[in-house]
């Protein structure tokens, strides 16, 4: 159940049970306080009836010593407040018990106040206004005292009552004692489930995201992660929550152990790679012995052999050095240069290689080795099935801020799949070395870094996504055309060597 259906379930039945208690409570007590008002009205109803009665009196009496239109004026008036609390008490009811007593007495209201009347009307004849007043006047004296009579036969009746009322009394405050009581439990288990059902979940799950992120190890959260696998147990919305963020700290943790896995992997396949390139390779003793190839050459009149073997010392100086430091344009077409002057005495005639070179984009920084092996591409992939006319150009122009470099030939050209297949730059460095591997079992001598991992290097190094262009048809040609800022700032750069071939 949720904590949601809970709540609507407990806090309604806790407040109907505490309005019901309430009610009873309330009912009671109206109940109680019926009975001490009906009794004391009946009491305060004999009290008016018998001033009434006396007051009546008294203004019939001033009006027969002097009859005058104010003192019957008077005289009405306290006639007629003297029937009006009999008809009062009428209202109010009488207790079984003083039923006759209680008519009797208001036979005697009605009475004097038709002796009174005949008396005023007998005001002219004053012997005959004397005896009725006399009547009157006993008539008064016997409500007076049955009034008294009737008030004490009313308490004698009532004592049960009074009596019943006291215990109400009594029991209603040890129910109010009690209603208290058990509100009071009620409130506290309330609050007991709500900490332990609400609170203590939360608390748990505060404190574990709070070792997440303080990057605790798995074993100090153990403790915090065993509590809240069990509240995740709970199917109510704190138990979803507290499972679903369990799943995210576990993704997560698989998802470090992969990167920290695949990071280790690919430092260590770039040392391996290092290692086996410099153990290849012995620049001193590969230098020296150029040098004196170049020298030997020279002397026995072989210039171009001399001048082809001064290249490839510098073709293979270049190659050495870090390529995780940008160098300017100009530095890398001299590279080309060379490579391509090794290339051209392999094929002769068989190929032109033309360049057209703005001297405004020379100062632009790039990753090193970034045109050569398109060019090299351009050599071993594109032209080499040509058995004549085969072009290659390199053209280098400024655009704006940026400066444009196309590597483009004449040759067999590509299809729509492996051009998309180059531009595909999110891909691991282990496959992409087995595919350029694989596109570079026919080439006849080795090229470098792959194509795919320059436009990758190039990439990362500029942080645009538009910084590779490709256009090739099959037995079009292919045009590689390369973005590159002139402005660069100063910034490590990753620039992986997975794809040595």
């Amino acid at each position: 159940m949720t904590i949601r259906a809970r709540l609507l379930i407990v806090i309604p039945l806790l407040v109907l049970a505490a309005n019901a208690m309430i009610f009873f409570l309330f009912r009671s007590s109206t109940l109680v306080q019926g009975g001490y008002d009906r009794m004391l009205n009946r009491i305060l109803a004999y009290k008016q009836a018998v001033q009434a009665s006396d007051q009546s009196l008294q203004s019939l009496y001033d009006y027969l010593l002097d009859p005058g239109p104010e003192l019957k004026a008077e005289m009405t008036r306290r006639s007629d407040a003297l029937r009006r609390s009999g008809e009062s008490l009428r209202q109010l009811g009488q207790p079984p018990a003083i039923v006759p007593q209680a008519t009797g007495y208001m036979h005697l209201i009605d009475t004097l106040a038709d002796q009174e009347r005949y008396a005023a009307e007998a005001s002219a004849t004053p012997k005959e206004a004397l005896e009725r007043y006399e009547s009157a006047e006993k008539t008064a004296d016997f409500i007076r005292e049955e009034g008294q009579r009737l008030v004490d036969i009313d308490l004698g009746v009532d004592q049960p009552i009074l009596r019943e009322i006291q215990q109400e009394n009594k029991r209603m405050t040890r129910l109010g004692i009690a209603v208290v009581a058990v509100q009071t439990a009620l409130g506290v288990c309330l609050a007991l489930w709500v900490s332990r059902s609400v609170t203590e979940p939360v608390g748990r799950l505060v404190r574990l995201a709070r070792h997440v992120s303080e990057g605790g190890t798995p074993k100090e959260l153990y403790g915090a992660q065993a509590q809240a696998e069990a509240q995740a147990r709970a199917k109510d919305e704190l138990g979803i929550l507290t499972e679903a963020f369990l799943q995210m700290i576990a993704s997560l943790n698989e998802a470090a152990v992969r990167d920290k896995e695949r990071l280790e992997r690919e430092r260590f396949v770039k040392e391996l790679e290092l290692r086996a390139l410099q153990g290849q390779i012995q620049p001193h003793f590969l230098f020296n012995s150029l040098n004196v190839l170049s020298k030997l050459a020279l002397l026995e009149g072989a210039e171009r052999t001399s001048d082809l073997i001064v290249s490839m010392s510098r073709l293979i100086r270049y190659r050495l050095r870090k390529l995780d430091e940008p160098v300017t344009l100009r530095d890398e077409l001299d590279h080309v240069r060379e490579y391509a002057a090794i290339q051209q005495a392999r094929f002769g005639s068989l190929v032109r290689f033309e360049t057209k070179i703005d001297e405004a984009a020379l100062t632009a920084k790039l990753p090193a080795l970034t045109v050569q092996p398109l060019v090299e591409n351009a050599f071993v992939h594109g032209i080499a099935d040509m058995e004549a006319g085969a072009e290659i150009r390199l053209a280098v122009v400024r655009e704006g801020s940026d400066a444009v470099i196309e590597v483009s030939d004449n040759g067999a050209g590509m299809d729509e799949a492996t051009r998309r297949a180059l531009l595909r730059l999110d891909y691991e460095p282990a496959e992409a070395s087995r595919e350029e591997e694989k596109r570079s079992e026919s080439a006849s001598m080795s090229a470098g870094l792959g194509t795919r991992n320059v436009f990758r290097r190039l990439q990362l190094f500029t942080g645009r996504s538009d910084a590779v262009e490709i256009r090739s048809a099959p037995g079009q040609g292919t045009t590689f055309k390369i973005r590159i800022p002139m402005t660069f700032k100063e910034e490590p750069v990753d620039v992986p060597l997975v794809d040595r071939g």
